[in-house]
């Protein structure tokens, strides 16, 4: 598929980036998912919802720097280009990720979104793999990628031990990067929700859903105790506000049970202390959620986690 001239009729699909003002590496992410997107069938759009109050923005800058470099029809505006590819960017004022997918899920013009978030790198082949995936099982409502840790040399004890529970399946919607079926979640996700994934796994219900080996996507870990902690502190208070909040859902679906036996064949002696001190943490974390959900509620604004950002050239 190539980039020259518009298109008529529907976009095949659409890719949905929500991200934060602040981004600071989003032309990185864009031209990652658009040499996969180019090699799936069908026009497609990229949509972007910039959000946040930051001015100058950098994802702004990012998102036009991609559009300059790669050509693509860049769209700031409301107006609708009849073209493929093309770049449409939603500007919202209030920082929220949940606010940016309901945004994008509102405007995109394709029958299934491949969301991804704006700080991975993903495979050449995993969009078409999961677009593929779904087109094979029609009673699928979204097929996910997998998750993989991207480490580099510099990284130490902080980035491999959060870097270890990818290795094993939680058997959740893994929120990095997914294809969803527009028509499978007609109504918009809770502007509340914490833990938009793990939303969407007890929404949907793991019938509905599945993982595709081969549709990878690179991270970075949080490489200090800081970025680490509020990570996991975040996740904790995601789930504690499914049971609280979705109590109905979570309980005819479940969510995300700990691989126990995995985990014990697949972790190597070395591992151990990387481990032992991954489950310490974990169990630090839900001490620190449970007493902010009781004395706070769950009105936790995203944090960014700027070592998670870092990607070598």
């Amino acid at each position: 598929m190539t980039a020259a001239g518009p298109v008529a009729g529907a976009v095949a699909f659409s890719i949905g980036i929500p991200a934060s003002s602040s981004e600071p590496d989003l032309a990185g992410t864009l031209k990652s998912m658009q040499e996969s997107a180019a090699a799936a069938a069908g026009p497609y759009e990229i949509v972007v919802a910039v959000n946040g109050s930051e001015e100058p923005a950098p994802a702004l800058a990012g998102v036009r720097a991609f559009a300059d470099a790669t050509h693509v029809p860049l769209c700031e505006g409301p107006a609708t280009p009849n073209a493929s590819p093309v770049v449409r960017v939603l500007r919202l004022r209030e920082r929220s990720k949940v606010a940016a997918w309901n945004a994008i899920r509102a405007v995109a013009r394709g029958p299934v979104v491949v969301f991804a978030d704006a700080d991975v790198r993903v495979a050449p082949a995993a969009i078409g793999l999961l677009l593929a995936r779904l087109a094979a099982s029609p009673t699928l409502a979204a097929a996910a990628g997998r998750e993989a840790v991207a480490l580099t040399a510099g990284d130490g004890f902080v980035a491999r031990m959060a870097a270890l529970p990818y290795r094993f399946d939680f058997s959740n919607v893994p929120g990095r990067l997914y294809a969803l079926r527009t028509a499978a979640l007609p109504e918009p996700m809770p502007a509340h929700v914490l833990h938009e994934d793990a939303y969407l796994s007890v929404r949907l219900g793991r019938e509905r859903f599945v993982k595709v080996d081969g549709a990878v996507v690179y991270l970075r870990p949080p490489t200090t105790w800081g970025e680490y902690l509020d990570q996991r502190i975040r996740n904790e208070l995601g789930k504690l506000q499914l049971a609280a909040q979705f109590p109905e859902m979570l309980r005819a679906n479940g969510f995300g049970a700990t691989p126990w036996r995995a985990l014990l064949r697949g972790i190597r002696i070395d591992e151990y202390p990387l481990a032992a001190l991954s489950l310490a943490s974990r169990l630090y974390a839900r001490v620190r959620a449970r007493r902010q959900a009781r004395m706070c509620g769950f009105d936790r604004g995203w944090a960014t986690l700027p070592s998670t950002k870092a990607w070598e050239a």
